[in-house]
């Protein structure tokens, strides 16, 4: 079997799929995208990376999977293994759905279709169906969409449900067929999920989303194109006065040395003066040491100078913008 993750993270940006579905249906409900969700409409956006969270139960779960499918394929070889279902019907024009069905096997002689879904939980099989609810309901409406264009044929959803009450996910990787139950779920016509809906919410929240900020840092290429492409000019604009600035640094430091040699005190015309300045020393008042030892000699008094001489500066708010210094 192929190494099928790697395709699934890919098809994260741009898409949905089944592992979003109780997201969507809580869109649906509410009738917009909450702060829950809005990363994972920016990964769609491809305006942040998708986080690849593994660890022991969801490896053992991967191992399960592949241990039905080795199962299911010895007893008819039609049997898929996550194969992609594309949807047209729910597509939107900033998102598309799809989804990645663990089983599925096309039988054209008798014109059935079947889905199959597989969980290894420490649920039973009521619980584990009613957990995966909206997964399921996904999966019935991309297979139905699917089911009609292969020309009417009938559609089965079944859950592969392995209990692992008393495994140790982390050593114990045995599969035991009587830890397996398989049962065909039984969907209503009308099932509660109203993908439509839900993606006519996304599709209108993505079209303007157009950046995303997670914490309080981000990289440079995560802004919108059109403010990345204004601040390259502006440090572009920055480097090259930085550039001069060191060069007239430079002109002035052999100017000064120049006019000290010859003891010439200024120079002048129409357009500009030069000044020469000599080194000097003045005296100021320290007060931050005054006040640092006042402090430790009378701290009560200390404390009541500076509630009685403070005060308070509103400054305005501005952007710091720093050069790397590539030299170095």
């Amino acid at each position: 079997m192929k190494d099928y993750k790697i395709d699934i993270e890919q098809t994260r940006k741009g898409n949905v799929g089944s592992s979003d579905a109780k997201m969507l249906q809580q869109i649906c409900e509410l009738g917009y995208v909450p702060e829950s969700a809005k990363k994972r409409m920016a990964i769609i956006k491809g305006l942040c990376e998708n986080d690849n969270i593994t660890n022991s139960a969801m490896r053992y779960g991967d191992f399960i999977e592949l241990q039905i499918f080795e199962c299911l394929k010895a007893k008819d070889s039609r049997w898929q293994s996550n194969p992609c279902i594309i949807s047209k019907e729910y597509k939107r024009k900033n998102c598309g759905v799809l989804d990645h069905i663990d089983y599925m096997l096309q039988d054209d002689e008798n014109k059935t279709l079947i889905l199959g879904e597989a969980k290894a939980t420490r649920y039973n099989f009521s619980q584990t169906r009613s957990e995966y609810i909206h997964q399921l309901y996904h999966h019935y409406l991309l297979g139905r969409e699917l089911a009609k264009n292969l020309g009417g044929y009938r559609l089965k959803v079944v859950l592969f449900h392995y209990c692992t009450i008393g495994i140790d996910v982390e050593n114990d990787f045995n599969f035991d067929p009587s830890r397996l139950t398989v049962r065909t779920i039984h969907l209503p016509s009308r099932i509660p999920y109203n993908l439509d809906k839900a993606m006519n919410i996304v599709d209108e929240y993505l079209e303007n989303l157009d950046m995303y900020v997670e914490d309080d840092e981000i990289e440079s290429k995560y802004l919108p194109a059109k403010v990345k492409e204004e601040f390259e000019t502006i440090t572009n604009i920055l480097t090259e006065i930085k550039e001069r600035e060191k060069k007239v640094d430079d002109f002035k430091q052999k100017l000064y040395a120049f006019m000290l040699e010859k003891n010439v005190k200024s120079i002048k015309n129409d357009a500009w003066s030069i000044t020469r300045v000599d080194s000097s020393e003045s005296v100021q008042f320290d007060s931050k040491r005054f006040l640092d030892e006042y402090m430790d000699k009378h701290p009560i008094k200390a404390k009541k100078l500076l509630r009685t001489y403070e005060k308070r500066v509103k400054r305005k708010g501005y952007a710091v913008i720093k050069l790397v210094d590539k030299t170095k």
